[in-house]
């Protein structure tokens, strides 16, 4: 049986505009290094047309294409959205709680 990676999807939405931004990534463990994690989310802040109008701030999602488990999490502002710091662990976090679902699904195959 052939397993296909479909990878993780990086996703920021402008909350007001709806716009969205999406990028997928075969190999998402690549976005624990901070800076690859700072770069991926500011190609994707800098394609949306709507940056500067986010009155509602910004979310940020990863997404499992394989499973389809996905977790964001809101961002207030475009600063907040920019800082290197905010930026890597936000996409880190949200990794590690992607990822702990699969384990979750792997060890508790009666859905407990």
């Amino acid at each position: 049986m052939d397993s296909e990676n479909k990878g993780y999807t990086l996703e920021v939405v402008n909350y007001a505009s709806k716009e969205k931004q999406a990028k997928v990534y075969l190999k998402p463990m690549s976005l624990y290094v901070p800076d690859i994690a700072v770069q991926a989310l500011n190609e994707l802040v800098e394609s949306l047309a709507s940056k500067e109008d986010a009155p509602k701030g910004f979310i940020v999602t990863v997404t499992n294409n394989n499973n389809g488990v996905s977790v964001d999490k809101h961002l207030a502002t475009l600063a907040e959205l920019n800082d290197a710091t905010t930026a890597a662990d936000t996409v880190k976090d949200l990794i590690n709680i992607v990822r702990g679902y699969d384990t979750d699904e792997e060890v508790n195959v009666c859905g407990w």
